[in-house]
């Protein structure tokens, strides 16, 4: 029964981790650190490698956030975001010119208009609620939805770049607030307003492409982008981000772009605790089976222990004798075939030792090597009799 659970937890674990292979695989700090691109600025690349595909190249002094360092390495997102290749099916027009929404979750980023193994895709993903800005097509000729579109990422997205070119910003809140501001301009200028603070129990609504274009909810896409970094924090705050999910299904009206992103982030962090609960039971599992072998391999020792002469169960062993010590006090110790084992002594006070000398007894106590001393002592806890000398 232990082994079919076993296998069925297992099983259940990988099942939820094939379900949510297409989730963000990006893991952040809790606390984003700020620098600044050294004298010979930054590129940033798609991969923590050399090799890897530049997706942004910035000049000395641009500042940029820093969301973890891995050896020579920092994932880096600059404000106004990289620069990657998505498929034109992907991406719907808002009525914006240059601004596109995105229709469809867990979109791959890649550093080239290819889905080959050469353009390996960044950690973050697109999904439904992101707007993009387009920056060229690779065959205008083409239909837009079979064409590959350049476009500059939207907040939150990192790339790589050498720890070694770029510089811990001085003034942490001052980098921070150029960051922010930059940020800001760039959403300004993609015409995203922000929307009138709603009554309680009013749903916010995003209005249709006949109207002049679709404007999403900055507030809905904030909470969104709070959530998704909740989850991917460390430690993950799946808890934290539901309640943000949650919170932006009960503002949006049902159907919406950003209703369907919410529920499928609440999905994810739905799954993502089932995987936690799982992998917790899998490490109980195997805690366990890993005391129950150390068990079986001490009774086996100490099966082995029985043909020696501690038996497998005792500390020490031999005959108790008495000795005058050079302080004038007396001294007990055991000594077993000719030698001694050890000095003896009860500190608990509850076994008088006078009353086993001259008797082979079997211990169980603290061995203490004490500094200075001569050899070991065994505090006793326990005694058993094991034999006695012949009168003569």
């Amino acid at each position: 029964m232990r082994n079919n659970m076993r296998n069925f937890t297992s099983w259940a674990a990988a099942g939820l981790f094939a379900l949510l292979a297409a989730a963000p695989a990006s893991a952040q700090d809790d606390e984003i650190k700020y620098a600044i691109a050294g004298t010979d600025g930054v590129t940033i690349r798609n991969l923590r490698d050399a090799a890897g595909i530049p997706v942004g190249q910035f000049g000395a002094g641009t500042v940029l956030a820093v969301h973890k360092t891995m050896g020579r390495w920092s994932q880096v997102e600059p404000a106004g975001g990289l620069t990657c290749w998505v498929l034109g099916t992907y991406l719907n027009e808002t009525g914006v010119s240059g601004r596109y929404d995105v229709n469809a979750n867990a979109v791959n980023l890649r550093p080239l208009a290819s889905s080959g193994k050469e353009s390996f895709p960044l950690m973050e993903k697109l999904y439904i609620g992101d707007t993009v800005r387009i920056v060229s097509r690779l065959d205008p000729s083409v239909e837009f939805a079979e064409d590959w579109i350049q476009i500059r990422t939207p907040q939150g997205v990192h790339g790589w770049t050498l720890s070694s070119s770029i510089q811990v910003a001085a003034d942490a809140a001052a980098a921070e607030a150029t960051w922010s501001g930059d940020w800001k301009e760039v959403m300004d200028a993609m015409g995203a307003k922000t929307p009138a603070v709603s009554k309680k129990g009013q749903k916010i609504t995003t209005g249709s492409g006949a109207s002049g274009g679709t404007t999403l909810p900055d507030a809905g896409n904030d909470d969104l982008a709070r959530a998704r970094r909740m989850m991917n924090s460390s430690p993950p705050k799946y808890a934290e981000a539901k309640e943000l999910f949650a919170g932006v299904l009960s503002r949006v009206e049902a159907g919406t772009p950003l209703a369907v992103a919410a529920q499928n982030g609440l999905s994810q962090a739905d799954a993502y605790m089932r995987i936690e609960t799982i992998q917790r039971q899998l490490e109980t599992e195997r805690a366990t089976r890993e005391r129950e072998e150390a068990e079986r391999a001490a009774e086996l020792q100490r099966r082995k222990d029985e043909k020696t002469p501690l038996m497998g169960r005792y500390d020490a062993r031999g005959w108790v004798e008495s000795r005058k010590l050079s302080d004038g006090g007396t001294g007990w110790f055991l000594r077993f075939a000719g030698k001694d084992s050890c000095a003896i002594q009860c500190s608990s006070g509850r076994y008088d030792l006078s009353m086993f000398e001259g008797y082979e007894i079997g211990v169980v106590g603290r061995m203490l090597n004490e500094a200075g001393a001569s050899q070991t002592t065994c505090d006793l806890r326990s005694i058993e009799v094991l034999s006695a000398r012949t009168k003569k």
